[in-house]
């Protein structure tokens, strides 16, 4: 079962699931693409595998199946404390507590330095991280106003600003893996994103990268600690992109788990684009990457997705953005998907392969209110 909803669905998802015949949930958005032949169903099953493109569909399971064993897994992951508090037994040094808005101010206890994210949280909105006191100050003041956007912007289920989880820093690079637990619970990896940054203060999901060495490195470590953490949450026939950190004792710890889906806004296609990897096929069917066969037609090549980010304080109505310009600064573009930034958070999203590594900075330095240009009214 597939249920795909806003903010958006690619047409490499959409030509899947046509070919496939797969059920998709008959919904308002699902049942607007008239031109793909979807196979529409109006129920969903208990005990059937699903797969959702957004996560506006975890209020619809927590509908529709609020007693079975997948709506259980999905809560322990989306609940950012209880998946914590979930993983104590792998993690036991780990430090981390629940804070509510009001409580910022009397907070006690907090580690020296931590990122407090919403303990329901989408993308990195609302996630900070926090070196002093001054950082402290700072981070509250914009907690509170961001805080009113959550409420206007999304629903509960998908980002809540009613509590917020305190954890330590951890030390190390960050990685986001594309993966499905099987049936028996074991992990089959569909890709590994490496996650730069533009340097110790970004927190922002602008690029990730993948490539036969990213892969390589770290594909072992990464399925070992994928079992242990699957086997505490008793995941079982189910889709997660999970953020985790390989510190440099080569330990890797867990960020958080994103349920139910892959990469978000259909940026999970970087597999398609980079190793012929359908996701929605591979999750559907149960088939497992023979990562040997794949690598021996790859060398160095590294892959990425790039999120371009409408500016949160500008008058959206009355400014276009000039993509063929900022299309200019990224080498060999695989696709390019413009958004429709009046009404979502980015206005394209860019695929492509690397000339250079050093591309990597210009694509974090890139500011997106270089490219807006204003619409002249008559």
């Amino acid at each position: 079962m597939f249920i795909i909803d806003e903010p958006y669905v690619s047409g490499l998802a959409l030509k899947t699931l046509a070919t496939m015949r797969a059920p998709v949930f008959r919904n308002a958005f699902a049942a607007s693409f008239k031109d793909v032949a979807l196979n529409l169903v109006d129920e969903i099953e208990p005990g059937g595998k699903i797969y959702s493109n957004s996560e506006n569909a975890i209020a619809l399971v927590l509908e529709r199946l609020p007693d079975s064993p997948f709506t259980a897994q999905v809560k322990a992951c989306k609940d950012k404390y209880e998946f914590r508090r979930r993983l104590q037994a792998v993690y036991p040094d780990f430090r981390f507590q629940r804070l509510a808005p009001e409580d910022f101010d009397a907070a006690t206890d907090l580690p020296e330095r931590f990122v407090i994210k919403p303990a329901v949280g989408f993308l990195s909105m609302g996630v900070h991280k926090v070196e002093s006191q001054d950082d402290w100050e700072k981070t509250k003041a914009s907690l509170r106003a961001e805080i009113k956007d959550f409420r206007r912007n999304f629903p509960e289920s998908v980002l809540s600003p009613s509590a917020f989880i305190v954890e330590e820093l951890i030390e190390g690079e960050e990685f986001a893996v594309d993966v499905y637990f099987d049936g028996a619970g074991r992990p089959v990896i569909l890709n590994i994103f490496r996650h730069p940054f533009a340097g110790k203060d970004d927190v922002s999901d602008r690029l990730y990268v993948t490539s036969k060495a990213i892969i390589e490195r770290n594909l072992d470590a990464f399925a070992a600690a994928l079992a242990n953490i699957g086997q505490a949450l008793y995941l079982k026939d189910f889709p997660a992109h999970i953020e985790v950190i390989r510190e440099n004792s080569g330990s890797v710890v867990p960020v958080e788990i994103n349920p139910m889906r892959f990469a978000g806004w259909c940026t999970t296609d970087l597999a398609y684009f980079a190793y012929g990897i359908d996701v929605y096929k591979y999750f559907h069917y149960g088939l497992k990457p023979d990562w040997k066969a794949i690598f021996n037609d790859k060398g160095n090549e590294t892959y990425y997705f790039a999120l371009a980010e409408t500016p949160s304080d500008i008058d959206k109505a009355r400014i276009d953005f000039d993509h063929e310009a900022f299309k200019r600064n990224f080498s060999h573009i695989l696709d390019y998907r413009p958004i429709d930034y009046r009404t979502k958070p980015l206005f394209a999203i860019v695929f492509g392969r690397l000339n250079t590594q050093d591309e990597i900075a210009g694509i974090l330095g890139l500011k997106t209110k270089d490219f807006i240009y204003p619409l002249k009214f008559q």
